[in-house]
């Protein structure tokens, strides 16, 4: 037993080694990072710190990007779906709080507050409504309380495989699980793993892969993407979980359900229950995984540009 105890002391004096090694080696790569992260877009100052807002083009119609919970850099990561558009578009990409370029933040992740500076956001930034609203994943949240509150501000809404209200019935939170991966990020394990676990978009270069590494390095998991993450089931619980406004054009775009953690069959479940009965909607479906327009990208915008021509002026 005496040996045994040795052994094992001897063992976590080595990982403590190698922690903290990791620890000092990360802290002194994020000084050399950080001098090179010029952001790409507007700063604007909302709620008591500073949100990126990335605008394109001079286009008639505005679309609003929202990217999905833990996506490092929302700019980088829908990059090759806005520089697919045509010039009739104006892009915009806002990323919420410890998103890309935008700083951290311990203020409230409550859906409203969200929205309200996605909002201030766009105003400070002189872009002005109706918008287009393409929202991934989780971003469905906000996108929901926004055609629901300020129905004037939004002429349509995109769906890029929203993680419906009824999912979030079946959502296993693992607060503990978050927060040991918000340490590990703090200790710069992120940078031992594969890049394909915290990059969905490798169609980027290889000098946008890089910039989106190093972003991820600085920002994965901090403070505000903890606390949005760990708020999901209550802010579901904050919207009109049931319809969209009937008056309000909605492309459900749907992928495999890979990546989710749900099957396909009941992946598209709840898309097709969300949508049953709404006469508003479109529904179209991928065989590709979470990030699906990062798989069919031509094939996505092509489907947006006549959905748009379509149903807004």
């Amino acid at each position: 037993m005496h040996v045994f105890i040795k052994r094992l002391l001897f063992l976590l004096g080595i990982v403590l080694v190698l922690l903290l090694a990791s620890f000092t080696y990360h802290r002194l790569a994020l000084q050399r990072e950080n001098a090179s992260l010029n952001p790409v877009g507007q700063m604007v100052a909302v709620n008591g710190y500073k949100i990126s807002v990335f605008v394109k083009g001079q286009g008639s119609q505005t679309l609003v990007f929202l990217s999905g919970a833990g996506t490092a850099s929302s700019i980088l990561d829908f990059k090759d779906v806005y520089d697919g558009f045509s010039k009739e578009y104006k892009i915009v990409v806002v990323e919420r709080a410890d998103y890309g370029y935008s700083e951290d933040t311990s203020k409230s992740r409550d859906v409203s507050v969200i929205l309200s500076e996605t909002r201030q956001s766009l105003a400070k930034s002189q872009v002005s409504g109706p918008y287009i609203i393409l929202s991934h994943s989780m971003a469905s949240l906000e996108t929901l309380l926004w055609q629901e509150n300020y129905p004037s501000e939004v002429k349509a809404v995109v769906c890029l495989d929203w993680a419906f209200p009824e999912s979030y019935f079946q959502l296993k939170r693992h607060p503990q699980m978050l927060r040991l991966a918000r340490w590990e990020s703090q200790l710069g394990l992120l940078r031992l793993l594969p890049r394909q676990l915290y990059m969905p978009n490798e169609n980027l270069s290889d000098s946008d892969r890089r910039l989106y590494q190093e972003i991820a390095y600085r920002q994965l998991l901090s403070q505000a993407m903890l606390n949005e993450s760990l708020c999901a089931k209550e802010n579901d619980k904050k919207v009109n979980s049931t319809s969209i406004k009937s008056q309000m054009p909605v492309l459900l775009m749907v992928s495999n359900g890979k990546g989710t953690g749900f099957g396909q069959e009941q992946w598209r479940h709840y898309a097709t229950s969300f949508a049953k009965g709404q006469k508003n909607m479109e529904v179209t479906y991928y065989d590709s995984p979470h990030y699906f327009y990062h798989y069919q990208t031509k094939e996505m915008i092509r489907s947006i540009e006549e959905f748009v021509q379509e149903t807004t002026d």
